[in-house]
C-alpha cells in the first residue's frame, strides 16, 4: 500500500499536467490502464489499482490483459473522459488521494482517486458543485452515490506517524520501481495460488486413479478362479446324464483331482441349462478378469503419466503454463452446456443420460457425435448413456464402467445387482425402419457384464451437473 509521500513522488514523475486521455483499458473489477498523450512525454500509460491490498498507480510499459467484459463505471469513464485534457493535478494534503481537474468540450469536471484501505477506497467523478456524477464503488453509508454531494474531508496538519519513501535503486524512477514491485509481487502470489490449485487438482485426479486401480485389483482377485468355474462346468458336462431337473446339487467325481465335488444347481433348470449357466459364468468371469487386467495396466500407466505431469507443472516457474492449464479446465467446465438429458462430469469426461425414448432420440440427434460411445443394458428397456470422447484420448475402461452403472440405474433393471450391457461407437448405431422413437440397433458392439458397486454408484450419481 502506498503512503502519502510515495503518492507525492509518483505524481511528481508523471506528466499528467496538460496531458490528453486517449483510452482506458479495464483489466478487472479493481484495475485499469489509462493511455495518455503529452507534447513532451508523448504517449504513455498509467496503471491504476484501487481497493485491493496492493492498491497503487504508476507509469507502466506493460500490456496487461484486457477484461472480457467492461464494468459499468469503466463504460462511464470511457464515454466521459476520453478526449479530456488534465488541466490540474492536486494531491490532498498529507493524504493518499489526489484530484484531476479535466476540461472536455468547454466543460470542467473532476476525478478523485483515493488509494485507501477499507471502504474509503474509491474513484469518484464529480462536477464543479461537488455533485457526484458516478463512482467506482457506491457507498451508501458514506453517502457516496450518484447525485449525492461529495464531502471533502482533508487534513489540516501532518499525521503523527512518520512516513518514508521506500528505498529503491537510484538508476530507475520510483514509478518504475513501484510498477516492477507490484507486478512481481502479484506474479509470485499468482504462481503460489496456481500451484495450490494444482496440488488440489493433483490430489483429486490421482486419488480417482488410485481408486480405479484398487477396484481393478479387487476385480482381478474376485475373478481369478475363472478356470475353476470352467473345471466345474467340464465335470458337469462329463456326468450330465446323472443330473435331473429338480436337483439343487449333485456330487460328482472330480477326475482331475480324484476326489468328489458337490456342485450347486438351480432346481428349476434342466441339466443342459444348468451346464450352459456354468459355461456362461466362466466366460463372464474370464472376460471380467481380462478387462480388469487391462484396466489395471491402463490406470497404472495413467498414474505414472499424471504424476510426471504434475511434478513438472509444480516445478515450473512459468505462470503462463500454470495458468493455461487451469484456464483449459475452466473453459471445459464453462463449456458444459445443457444437454437433452442429465449430464455427469467424470474425470473430465461428460456422460449424458437419456431417461426415456424421447430423450434417447434427442441425445442421439443433437448431442452425440460419431466417435462418442453409446452404452445400454441388454434385454431391458431404459436410458442410453453417451460418453463424450476427447480427441486423441482413449476412454479409460473405468469411465465405461461408470457409464454402465448409470445405464443400469436409469433402466428397468435398476434394482438388479448385476446385468449384461453392451457398448459401441455412436457411428455404429443404425435406426431400424419404422422403429419406435429412439430405438437403434448396435453393430460392432462389445459385451460387458456388470456387478453393481454401491459406493461407486453413489460417487457417480454425485457427479451430476445441476
Amino acid at each position: 500500500m502506498l503512503n502519502y509521500k510515495e503518492v507525492e513522488l509518483l505524481l511528481s514523475e508523471i506528466p499528467f499536467q496538460d496531458s490528453y486521455i486517449q483510452d482506458i483499458r479495464e483489466s478487472d473489477y479493481h484495475s485499469f490502464t489509462l493511455s495518455l498523450f503529452n507534447k513532451d512525454k508523448k504517449a504513455y500509460d498509467v496503471y491504476f489499482e484501487i481497493a485491493t491490498e496492493d492498491a497503487h498507480f504508476s507509469l507502466t510499459k506493460r500490456t496487461r490483459r484486457k477484461s472480457s467484459t467492461m464494468q459499468r463505471f469503466t463504460q462511464f469513464l470511457k464515454s466521459r473522459i476520453i478526449g479530456a485534457r488534465i488541466i490540474e493535478v492536486r494531491q490532498a494534503p498529507w493524504d493518499r488521494a489526489f484530484h484531476f481537474k479535466l476540461l472536455k468540450e468547454e466543460r470542467i469536471f473532476f476525478i478523485l482517486f483515493r488509494f485507501y484501505s477499507g471502504p474509503g477506497a474509491n474513484i469518484i467523478v464529480y462536477d464543479e458543485n461537488l455533485i457526484i456524477e458516478d463512482l467506482m464503488f457506491r457507498r451508501p453509508k458514506r453517502n457516496e452515490m450518484s447525485g449525492s454531494t461529495l464531502v471533502l474531508e482533508e487534513r489540516t496538519s501532518p499525521p503523527e506517524k512518520e512516513f518514508f519513501v521506500r528505498v529503491h535503486p537510484e538508476e530507475i524512477t520510483f514509478n518504475e520501481f513501484i510498477d516492477d514491485y507490484y507486478y512481481e509481487k502479484g506474479r509470485n502470489e499468482n504462481i503460489e495460488a496456481l500451484k495450490a490449485e494444482a496440488v488440489k487438482a493433483r490430489e483429486r485426479e490421482l486419488g480417482e486413479i488410485r481408486r480405479n486401480i484398487k477396484r481393478a485389483e479387487e476385480k482381478i482377485k474376485s475373478t481369478k478362479d475363472f478356470e475353476g468355474t470352467k473345471r466345474i462346468a467340464d465335470i458337469l458336462s462329463s456326468y450330465l446324464h446323472m443330473v435331473r431337473k429338480g436337483m439343487s446339487e449333485v456330487t460328482l467325481l472330480d477326475y482331475m483331482r480324484d476326489e468328489n465335488i458337490t456342485i450347486p444347481l438351480k432346481a428349476e433348470l434342466n441339466p443342459r441349462d444348468n451346464l450352459e449357466r456354468y459355461y456362461k459364468n466362466y466366460q463372464k468371469e474370464k472376460k471380467s478378469h481380462e478387462l480388469a487386467l487391462e484396466e489395471l495396466r491402463k490406470e497404472n500407466e495413467r498414474l505414472n503419466e499424471r504424476q510426471s505431469y504434475y511434478q513438472k507443472l509444480l516445478a515450473s516457474p512459468d505462470i503462463k503454463k500454470l495458468k493455461s492449464t487451469f484456464d483449459d479446465n475452466r473453459k471445459r467446465e464453462e463449456s458444459i452446456r445443457r444437454y437433452h438429458g442429465p449430464s455427469f462430469i467424470d474425470s473430465g469426461y461428460t456422460l449424458i443420460v437419456g431417461r426415456n425414448s424421447r430423450e434417447n432420440d434427442e441425445i442421439l440427434r443433437h448431442d452425440a457425435r460419431g466417435n462418442d460411445i453409446w452404452v445400454h443394458v441388454r434385454d431391458y428397456s431404459g436410458g442410453y448413456v453417451i460418453i463424450k470422447t476427447m480427441k486423441g484420448k482413449e476412454v479409460p475402461f473405468s469411465i465405461i464402467l461408470d457409464a454402465a452403472h448409470l445405464a443400469l440405474h436409469y433402466s428397468k433393471a435398476k434394482d438388479e445387482k448385476s446385468a449384461d450391457l453392451y457398448y459401441t461407437y455412436v457411428k455404429y448405431l443404425r435406426r431400424a425402419k419404422d422403429a419406435k422413437q429412439g430405438l437403434v440397433l448396435p453393430t460392432q458392439e462389445k459385451n460387458l457384464f456388470l456387478k453393481v458397486e454401491e459406493e461407486r454408484m453413489k460417487r457417480i450419481l454425485g457427479l451430476k451437473v445441476d
